[in-house]
């Protein structure tokens, strides 16, 4: 029988038996026998040496001299969490060396994307001099104009980014970006937050090698900023490769018990206490809210929260993230709306694309793309009319695409009519005039409609459903076990299960509009609650015949600060 295989494998010297299921999905996903205890427990030891990232024991070098000489350190950040965790991870790390430095996120309404030159045309005098170190986090590899004015004002320039090098190359600048085809770490899918990191493990070993740093240099656990890359790769969706799934879980591990004040008082917003935080609840609980500020406008209020010094102003800090992230998910929703009334399904699966323009709020406008995707199974583009600094009409946004379709690929294609953009495969930005709107998006269809024809998904075949009930694998040893399966994410889903009769004896519709269903699944010992999201339509269908197949997934359910497993139903 299934159950009765096992596998024993050998950690820090004692033997652990893992279920054949397991390892079975593990050689599944490419790990072979003799990877799976490397899998289930990673180490930081087995994470690359930084010294393989081009770059960045120069940039190391860099920084080093520019504590040394007393010049003013700026840090400047996207938006979004990759970029808000990145920047407080720095900021935590320079206060811990004695260093204050100035931090910046930009406007994502007023301001855009990316370096702004004339911030530091404007601030040179009164607040960073004209001899600073300027150091970007999750953004900057297509700023070449604005690295060039910065420079000269007088600043040297690092740049730390993940997203794809543009075509006419990188800034005249210190560059260290795993995107780089000739980096050591090209492979390895950091998130911004990432590079973070690295830029600082790489800073602490360059002062370790200087008498008058050694000792405060050696005193820095860097294992305390790991819960902001878990945060910022978890929320930026980039692979797991093995490093991020090192870095990822070892930061989970460590929120559990993190002494920042922001990220605590986060947690607590939540009745998240301990041990068993999961994937699940940084993707949904947590990052939205990180994100809620920059999406309406100005993420200087996330920066704040996970830097802040003190339990109180923490509090204060959590309590308006949550309140604003409210007022996120109402515009999103009412966005999501009107670009669905402006869609016709028939015209979607023409074009190959789907693509709104016109009254969007440009702060949601990824999210939307994103639920566009998974409405049509197309690639999505959801535009904001705005008018620019110069007056000019102009439409701004976001784009999500599918497995196979590469997004910058597509928006290379239709660089003559785009004012910028940058991304990765499958997320992206961009800006264009009003007036090439109609001229682009026909181009941009025609691109979509080949790429989707042509696209390659043998890499991404989908993963067949394990055959197990419920009650096998909802005991206790099995959820600790698949527990060591986190973190989730590109390139290491949450596996799918499959019971191939399940007996529901209770199920309700909830939600708002009854679009969710609360169900209880029969067990030989006990029954199991479950939650079906999105399955409200099939009440009435469940009702007449109970016995179901059933494709499942266990989760952890957290109300009022009670944590217990549940199984959430994805269909039956």
């Amino acid at each position: 029988m299934l159950m009765e295989k096992r596998t024993v494998i050998t950690v820090d010297g004692q033997n652990k038996t893992i279920p054949a299921f397991i390892v079975n999905l593990l050689n599944s996903r490419g790990v072979g026998d003799e990877g799976v205890s490397r899998f289930l427990y990673p180490r930081l030891a087995d994470l690359p040496h930084p010294d393989k990232m081009k770059n960045l024991t120069a940039a190391a070098r860099l920084t080093v001299a520019a504590i040394g000489d007393g010049r003013p350190i700026v840090i400047w950040g996207d938006y979004d969490v990759d970029g808000t965790t990145g920047t407080a991870l720095l900021v935590h790390f320079f206060r811990e060396l004695g260093v204050e430095v100035t931090w910046y996120i930009p406007n994502r309404l007023s301001e855009g994307y990316g370096l702004h030159s004339d911030w530091f045309g404007n601030r040179q005098k009164c607040c960073i001099g004209g001899d600073f170190l300027l150091i970007t986090v999750d953004c900057g590899i297509s700023n070449h104009r604005e690295v060039a004015i910065v420079k000269e004002f007088g600043g040297k320039v690092i740049i730390t980014d993940h997203h794809t090098v543009p075509k006419e190359g990188v800034p005249d600048c210190l560059v260290v970006n795993p995107a780089q085809k000739d980096c050591g770490f090209h492979g390895e899918k950091l998130a911004g937050v990432g590079l973070a990191f690295y830029l600082a493990a790489a800073v602490r070993s360059e002062l370790g090698r200087l008498p008058d740093h050694a000792i405060t240099a050696q005193k820095i656990n860097l294992k305390k900023y790991l819960p902001f890359v878990a945060l910022g790769t978890i929320a930026d969706m980039v692979d797991l490769t093995p490093t991020n799934r090192i870095l990822v879980r070892s930061g989970i591990e460590a929120l559990e018990n993190t002494e920042f004040y922001g990220l605590t008082e986060l947690l607590a917003c939540h009745h998240i206490t301990g041990s068993r935080l999961t994937t699940e609840d940084i993707g949904y609980l947590l990052a939205p809210k990180i994100n809620a500020p920059g999406r309406l406008g100005d993420s200087t209020l996330a920066v704040s929260l996970l830097v802040a010094e003190n339990k109180r102003q923490a509090k204060t800090m959590a309590d308006k993230l949550i309140y604003i992230n409210d007022q996120r998910k109402r515009v999103c929703e009412d966005n999501f709306e009107n670009a669905l009334a402006s869609l016709s399904r028939s015209a979607v699966a023409e074009q190959g694309c789907a693509i709104v323009c016109g009254e969007m709020h440009l702060g949601v406008a990824g999210i939307v793309a994103a639920r566009l995707v998974e409405e049509f199974a197309v690639p999505a583009l959801v535009l904001a009319k705005m008018i620019g600094r110069d007056g000019s009409s102009i439409c701004s946004g976001s784009a999500r695409s599918v497995d196979g379709v590469n997004m910058v690929e597509l928006l290379e294609q239709c660089t003559p009519y785009l004012l910028r953009f940058g991304g990765h495969a499958m997320a992206a930005g961009l800006s264009l005039s009003a007036e090439s709107f109609s001229a682009f998006s026909q181009e941009f269809c025609g691109f979509a409609r080949n790429a989707l024809t042509k696209r390659d998904l043998s890499q991404r075949k989908k993963e067949p459903p394990i055959d197990l009930s419920v009650d096998q694998l909802m005991a206790e040893e099995h959820l600790d076990l698949l527990q060591l399966l986190e973190p989730y994410g590109p390139g290491n889903p949450q596996p799918i299960f499959r019971d191939a009769a399940a007996q529901v004896v209770d199920a309700r519709a909830i939600g708002r509009d009854c679009e969710h269903l609360q169900l209880t699944i029969r067990g030989k010992y006990c029954n199991y609650k479950g939650i079906g999201f999105h399955l409200g339509k099939r009440l009435a269908e469940i009702q007449r015949s109970p016995q179901r197949k059933m494709r499942y997934t266990p989760t952890l359910n957290r109300f009022r600060g009670t944590v217990s497993w549940q199984v959430r139903v994805i269909d039956l």
